[in-house]
């Protein structure tokens, strides 16, 4: 029956979860991923009495959290695309770095070796000027080598960290999944009262995914947050989660979730980062430094075969000779075959910088150009052999259908190339024929004038259609450069929107202590209040027992 008692009491309760709520609020104002509660209130069903119906005084109906999902999506969004953007700019500016400044840099070590050419056809008996000669070339290709092993120590550095964040996306993903079978459990014990905390430890393992990795969330409106990756694979899926793999060959990065290959469809996060650097940073560099010293190499090699040095000798190799190179190749993971694929080189100049990519479909080997150019693959039979310009490829093995074969034909070739000849009179100056100690200085005009030929990428021998020596170092150099400027400004507005929409979301989910202050008041006159009545509602009953006695 309602009284003032009851509805004292009824009020006094209501304001005690209040308070307590309001105290949490205050508790947690600086916790990571906390939102906002607030106690909701409504009235008892009200009692008729005679002339009409009495309140019964309040309840708590609900405590829910200050949220708003379309935020919080945005939010995840962006930070999955500020945390690959700030991944590549950290990382391309590191691999700018590598290629030198303008004074020390690759580009200009390749110009010095061939501005000392000069010097020797100046006088081409003179000891010191060839001396100086061998020298450029030595620091030439020291440059060389140094930049590819430490771009390959860079990319080795990623493959680590992605292993590590591989391994870190499983752990949140198994709390995901944990946490979703708490929630659950709950709803369908109460669907009036979500389990608030749970529900914001869940909502902050998402971001720290997003963060990691781009990733989708669907709701099943049974309490569960389904995560999805790539084109919709599940991550999560109810109390359950899928184990994600991240490998790093020499052919780049490798993410299987479960027994699929993702690789191709993780675009954001740190690894969406990881994968980008790679593709459009590392492999190119590495590719066009390489394919640029297997060009020198092989040129300058034939150059110097051709004349004869300062003692009338036939010419020798000045540089490692291009046929002592074996083009990099790689076998997928996954491949449950014995195939494997090895190349030579037939003519550095015809080279083209693409990679290839070989899938054997269960009865040939189809072949296409990494990234893919979109052109129909090229059938190769089990056992076959393949040529492409400036390579040969050849099949061995025995394959298994999905099997897959990778060849990144001038990767690493920047880290191979070394200085060979050990003589400075072994320098080929002269044109063949001439006697020893010759003057003649047509052999090493010549070397100086592969600096501006365009044979690099040609589409045919002797076509000069494709660039020059210095032309390619120079624009690997300054594709890395645009690259790395583009990503700066890019960063810097993925931040500037995160802020925004961190600030949008604790607009809504933060705590305000001031308000939470004014809360404290209210709730605390409130309950005062209502003790208040209670002891009233105590002075009347002990008046109404005194007029009995």
């Amino acid at each position: 029956m309602p009284d003032l008692m009851s509805n004292a009491v009824s009020g006094l309760l209501s304001m005690q979860q209040a308070l307590a709520t309001t105290g949490q609020n205050v508790a947690n104002a600086n916790t990571p991923g906390y939102s906002r509660q607030s106690v909701n209130l409504t009235t008892l069903a009200p009692q008729y009495q005679s002339g009409g119906y009495v309140g019964s005084g309040v309840q708590v109906a609900s405590i829910t959290r200050s949220y708003d999902q379309f935020v919080v999506s945005q939010l995840n969004t962006a930070t999955s695309d500020n945390s690959r953007l700030s991944f590549l700019n950290n990382f391309s500016t590191q691999a700018t770095q590598l290629l030198g400044d303008t004074k020390t840099g690759i580009t200009q070590q390749t110009q010095a070796f061939f501005n000392a050419t000069q010097a020797v056809a100046a006088n081409p008996t003179d000891s010191t000027a060839r001396s100086a000669f061998l020298g450029s070339a030595q620091a030439l290709t020291s440059k060389f080598n140094q930049i590819d092993t430490q771009l390959q120590n860079l990319d080795s550095q990623i493959g680590q960290q992605a292993s590590d964040i591989g391994r870190q996306i499983n752990t949140y993903a198994q709390q995901i999944a944990q946490l979703n079978g708490q929630i659950s459990k709950a709803q369908v014990i109460n669907p009036n009262a979500p389990p608030n905390d749970l529900m914001d430890q869940r909502d902050l393992l998402i971001n720290k995914i997003s963060a990691q990795i781009d990733v989708k969330t669907t709701s099943d409106g049974q309490g569960n947050i389904n995560l999805m990756l790539g084109s919709g694979q599940s991550l999560v899926l109810n109390s359950k989660s899928t184990t994600l793999t991240v490998g790093n060959p020499p052919s780049g990065i490798n993410i299987m979730l479960g027994s699929t290959d993702i690789t191709s469809r993780v675009s954001g996060g740190t690894l969406g980062g990881m994968l980008q650097a790679q593709s459009q940073l590392v492999t190119p560099l590495r590719n066009q430094l390489g394919q640029a010293a297997l060009v020198l190499a092989d040129q300058v090699n034939k150059n110097q075969l051709a004349g004869v040095d300062l003692k009338g000798n036939p010419g020798t190799n000045l540089f490692t000779a291009a046929s002592s190179f074996a083009p990099q190749t790689t076998a997928a993971a996954t491949n449950k075959g014995t195939g494997t694929l090895t190349g030579t080189y037939t003519d550095p100049s015809l080279l083209t910088g693409q990679t290839y990519v070989a899938r054997y479909d269960g009865a040939n080997w189809q072949v296409r150009t990494q990234p893919d150019n979109g052109a129909a693959p090229v059938t190769v039979a089990s056992g076959g052999a393949l040529n492409l310009p400036g390579l040969s490829m050849n099949f061995s093995g025995t394959p298994q259908s999905g099997d897959v074969l990778n060849m990144l034909p001038t990767v690493g070739a920047a880290g191979k190339i070394s200085v060979v000849q050990q003589s400075a009179s072994g320098i080929a100056a002269a044109a063949a024929g001439q006697p020893a100690n010759s003057r003649d200085n047509t052999q090493i005009q010549a070397l100086f004038a592969l600096s501006t030929t365009n044979m690099v990428g040609q589409t045919a021998v002797g076509a000069n259609d494709g660039s020059s020596l210095n032309g390619t170092i120079s624009s690997a150099v300054s594709q890395a450069g645009a690259f790395a400027a583009q990503i700066q400004l890019s960063v810097a507005a993925a931040s500037a929107t995160v802020q925004n929409l961190t600030a949008q979301q604790q607009s809504v989910s933060g705590v305000n202590l001031d308000e939470e202050a004014a809360n404290l008041m209210k709730y605390q006159q409130n309950y005062q209040a209502l003790a208040q009545s209670i002891s009233s509602a105590n002075i009347l009953f002990q008046s109404l027992l005194s007029a009995f006695r």
